[in-house]
């Protein structure tokens, strides 16, 4: 496991002294395929497990603003969503679920690639961040949603799942393979890429039992100097 080279750099200073929802903003510009993007977030993630808001949330649901941190890892996947068709063969828009998006780098490029995007998460103000970059970079804002994976939405259907860094914990494993199984559409296809991290190799087990093939992949690319390792499994819906 290679999990060293994909720490989050939150020991970085704030390059702004903008404040967004009471947070001191930081920019990450960030060179992608389609075009450089600038992703916006709290300025530092350490600080807010201290907050008392996150201590009651950590207390009644083991809570943990994982949201507000910027995981390298998500540039695999936004890599490979910048491949993907944004139609399918008759021309109709595919939709596009970003799940547990955090700054929701992924459903942002997703929406300026063309698909019709909805981007998800456990806490409202990582989707105001989503808005916010979306609105800053002129990106067609992706819809956002408050979802919790292990609940099922009768409502949400998509061509496409897509989630980064959501199986940090052992326990995650499950529900974010069930929510996939619920919610994706008979054609459709999921990918969840992760940075190899040790608490994810169970997942194609999850994956199968509910109801999904799998099939790994190993994907590297260089950011700020050093090189992103990590894996996407890509699901589909078993025969």
């Amino acid at each position: 496991m290679n999990e060293a080279s994909n720490t989050p750099q939150s020991d970085r200073p704030a390059d702004s002294r903008e404040r967004f929802l009471g947070y001191p903003v930081r920019r990450r510009p960030l060179e992608l395929a389609g075009g450089p993007l600038v992703l916006y977030g709290p300025a530092n993630f350490e600080e807010l497990i201290d907050d008392p808001t996150v201590l009651r949330r950590f207390e009644a649901d083991e809570f943990l603003p994982y949201w507000a941190e910027f995981w390298p890892g998500c540039l695999l996947l936004a890599d490979l969503v910048e491949s993907w068709p944004a139609t399918n063969t008759d021309g109709r828009r595919l939709s596009l679920l970003e799940l547990g998006a955090g700054l929701g780098l992924v459903g942002l490029v997703a929406s300026r690639r063309g698909f019709r995007a909805m981007v998800s998460d456990y806490d409202d103000d990582a989707l105001a961040f989503v808005r916010l970059s979306a609105e800053r970079n002129q990106i067609p804002a992706p819809e956002t949603r408050f979802v919790d994976w292990r609940l099922t939405y009768p409502d949400l259907q998509f061509d496409r799942i897509v989630g980064a860094e959501v199986l940090y914990e052992k326990r995650h494993l499950e529900p974010v393979a069930q929510f996939i199984a619920n919610h994706l559409t008979r054609d459709g296809a999921a990918a969840i890429c992760d940075a190899n991290r040790q608490t994810a190799d169970g997942f194609p087990d999850a994956a199968l039992r509910a109801g999904l093939s799998v099939a790994v992949a190993a994907r590297s690319r260089e950011y700020d100097g050093r090189t992103i390792q990590g894996r996407v499994f890509t699901l589909k819906l078993a025969d």
